[in-house]
């Protein structure tokens, strides 16, 4: 009755969830929630690829026939890893963002960049820094130096 029930059916539905969220939020935190949930359903992906209960770990198995490839869980640790280290760095490239601009909404955010409209900043903040025209003048000149 339930055979669709798999870790790959499973992950590909838990993916286009997280997929939705990347493109229907407009706020910051919930982009970087919505790549977590895709990232976690491709390392479920990988791991239930190929899964059997005939074979055992590594260590507790008799023959060689009966063992688990451990490559796969080896990579999908490597994986966590990464996604931990990537979700970090994006968390606090939104909390400059938001110094900067006082917004972690994209559109807010972009809008502000492009000087097409004058948010409000949240208080106690620094009023919008364009950054990215700072930093190109920055290398402008680096450039020019050469």
């Amino acid at each position: 009755m339930f055979d669709w029930i798999n870790g790959q059916n499973i992950s590909v539905i838990v993916f286009f969830i997280g997929l939705a969220g990347v493109i229907m939020r407009k706020n910051m935190m919930m982009t970087v929630i919505a790549t977590g949930i895709m990232n976690t359903a491709i390392i479920l992906a990988f791991v239930t690829m190929n899964a059997s209960v005939d074979h055992d770990a590594p260590m507790v198995a008799v023959t060689v026939t009966q063992t688990a490839d451990p490559v796969p869980q080896a990579l999908m640790i490597t994986s966590v890893v990464i996604g931990v280290a990537v979700n970090a760095l994006m968390l606090v490239l939104i909390l400059n963002i938001y110094r900067a601009k006082g917004t972690i909404n994209w559109e807010q955010a972009k809008a502000i960049r492009e000087g097409r409209e004058n948010a409000t900043v949240a208080p106690g903040l620094v009023g919008p820094i364009h950054l990215w025209d700072a930093l190109r003048e920055r290398l402008q000149k680096f450039a020019d130096a050469f």
